[in-house]
Order: C-alpha cells, then structure tokens, then sequence
C-alpha cells in the first residue's frame, strides 16, 4: 500500500484550523442571526458543520494511522473527498456529535441539509414543479433551529471536554477544553432564545 504523501503534523494543523474556522463561521451566524440575515446565517452554520466534520475526519484518520499500521490508500481517498464532498462532511459531524443510530429527527434534518445550504445561497429553479427558489424566504425559525443544533451539540462538547468524561485527543483539548468557549456558547444561546 502506498503511504499517504502527508505528514502527522501537517494533518494535525489542517485539523485544528478546521475546528478554529468552524468556530469562527459558527459566530458569524450568530452575527447574521441578529442582523436579520436568515438565509445566510443558515447557510454559514452548515458550512460551520462541515468545518467541524472535516476535522472530526482527519482526527479519526490521524488516531487509525497511530494504532495502526500508518497511513493507507483509503486515508488518501478520504482526505481528498473530505476537501470537497459537503455530505461527507455534514455526516461527520452529525455521527461525531449525535452517534449512532442518529436520532430520526437528526437524521431527517441532514438528509435535507445540502439541498438548503444551496437553497440559502441561490436563486434557483426546483426539478419538478420548477418553482423559483428564493433564498430571502428562509425563516427565522429555520436559521435558528440550525444554529441551535450545531450550538448545543458543541456546548455539550466543550462540557465533556472540561469534564474529562470523555477520551479525547490533544487537538480537540486545545480547542474545545475552554471555560472561556462554553460561557460565550452558553450566553449567545440565552440571548437567542
């Protein structure tokens, strides 16, 4: 098997700049929530989502590679459709975060999720009926329940990791064992009841 042309650390940078990068667009929603922007702080926290599944990815690879045998052909193959294949990447982060059998409601929600990012972002036509798809009709109630999903799911993630109830790796303690993080998640959610 061909080992992978990236080293260890390299892998670990493009992990921890993903979780830095999706918590950086998670706020943004936050900002485009409160400016009335809904559509697009919908579609920035599923781009969030797909930052923080991209880096749950790479950390499963980097953790497979040290127990096991190093880097293989799949690890590369999975890198290179983790930079591209949004799917892939929404359903890391709804496995990292809500585990297996993902919960219906979950479930239903992610299978919808790439349709509506696009729809958040573009004017477009549907197959079948062709109606025109217009993003300034995403609700407020919609932007909202995204954002709390991808909200709670890291409040609950950050809490694991300051509770040290939870196995987890360097990078993901660096970044998410903050005392500072959980109070900003937690207080954001009280303000956007």
């Amino acid at each position: 098997m061909a080992k992978l042309k990236i080293s260890y650390r390299k892998l670990e940078e493009l992990e921890f700049q993903c979780y830095q990068n999706g918590i950086r667009l998670h706020n943004d929603s936050v900002m485009l929530l409160r400016k009335h922007s809904f559509a697009s702080a919908f579609a920035l926290s599923v781009i969030a989502v797909e930052e923080f599944g991209k880096g749950f990815a790479i950390a499963e690879i980097i953790f497979q590679a040290r127990v096991g045998e190093g880097f293989h052909n799949e690890d590369e193959r999975t890198l290179r459709a983790l930079l591209s294949n949004h799917k892939l990447k929404q359903g890391w982060f709804v496995s990292s975060f809500f585990g297996f059998p993902i919960p219906k409601h979950v479930l239903k929600r992610y299978q919808r999720m790439q349709t509506e990012k696009n729809n958040a972002f573009y004017v477009g036509v549907r197959k079948g009926n062709h109606q025109i798809v217009r993003p300034f009709l995403v609700s407020k109630s919609k932007a909202r329940s995204q954002w709390r999903m991808v909200n709670n799911a890291l409040i609950e993630f950050v809490e694991a990791r300051l509770a040290d109830t939870d196995y987890g790796y360097e990078c993901f303690d660096i970044v998410f064992r903050r005392r500072r993080l959980l109070k900003k998640l937690t207080g954001i959610a009280a303000a956007l009841r």
